[in-house]
């Protein structure tokens, strides 16, 4: 503690003085300091790992483009003026987000990619004019519970003559992605409850080892500020130490599981760690420093005035 005042008489502490306080009492209850760090970790990789699960299920259910779109199809028949008043028909209904004009010509030739190996067939046709292919559209709607009134809406446009709604895909997706949802969520609130515990039973044990010091500092006058300061930077130190192992261990992790899936299942898209890092960083730091810190303020309001 440095002796130096400011003008207003009140003493100026050096911060180092709180910092090595905060790691006596780390290391003075060492076994409850690593208990403490390995739950919070623990909670925060379940978190990290849940993110990035979620995520990677939404850029893989946007490339395959299986939640929110229906194809729609049109009579072949039917002139361009026709096909362009079915385009704003659609446009006009409820739910609808996008439309997208798909020619006979394209439609053929995104079989043509997708068929690589028939490429000559497809050309042949094409050539022939012979394509048996129909003008669609492909609709974006946003509201997925309202899609089967969308769907009954563009059957009973004229000159509408198939419908493809991949709807039961996209309720599987979406039941899958809460059914992991609800499992993580729990487990995350309760190793989170028992991280809050740990730690504040650590500080519990720094306030009950340090009471005689407590007392006279007390007696001698110091500050309330002076006194929990060590034991608030012990929980931020806690925090810290286990948003970096949690970080860590989920960049190892992740590292392992994209190597092994894009070796054994190369139709999957992973996104790349480094995309994650700016999310999964902050987030791990700041709920591990307010955890600790949390945890230490209540220790402290419920154990130093005793």
């Amino acid at each position: 503690m440095s002796d130096s005042r400011e003008k207003t008489g009140r003493p100026v502490y050096n911060p180092f003085f709180f910092v090595a306080e905060a790691f006596r009492g780390m290391k003075r209850h060492g076994v409850m300091t690593v208990a403490s760090v390995l739950v919070l970790t623990s909670c925060l990789a379940l978190l990290g790992a849940f993110g990035l699960l979620i995520r990677n299920i939404n850029v893989n259910i946007g490339r395959l483009g299986l939640l929110n779109e229906i194809v729609v199809f049109v009579d072949a028949s039917l002139d361009r003026d026709r096909v362009d008043d079915i385009c704003d028909d659609i446009k006009a209904l409820d739910n609808v987000s996008y439309v997208e004009y798909v020619s006979k010509d394209e439609g053929l030739e995104s079989l043509k990619k997708t068929y690589s190996e028939y490429a000559d067939l497809f050309d042949e046709i094409r050539e022939n004019g012979d394509n048996p292919l129909s003008d669609s559209f492909v609709v974006t709607y946003s509201d997925t519970s309202k899609v089967y009134e969308l769907e009954y809406s563009l059957r009973m446009i004229p000159g509408v003559t198939r419908i493809n709604n991949r709807l039961d895909y996209a309720v599987k997706v979406e039941n899958f992605k809460k059914g992991i949802s609800a499992v993580f969520l729990w487990f995350f609130v309760l190793l989170f409850a028992v991280s809050i515990f740990v730690i504040f039973n650590t500080i519990k044990l720094a306030v009950h080892g340090r009471k005689n010091e407590i007392d006279v500092m007390r007696y001698i006058g110091a500050t309330k500020g002076f006194i929990i300061s060590p034991f608030i930077i012990e929980g931020a130190l806690i925090g810290t130490l286990s948003a970096g192992l949690a970080f860590g261990l989920i960049a190892i992790a992740y590292k392992y599981v994209v190597s092994r899936l894009t070796a054994d299942l190369q139709i999957i898209e992973v996104i790349p760690f480094g995309s994650a890092v700016w999310l999964l960083l902050p987030a791990f730091a700041v709920i591990g420093i307010a955890s600790g810190i949390l945890a230490s303020v209540f220790s402290l309001r419920k154990n130093l005035n005793n």
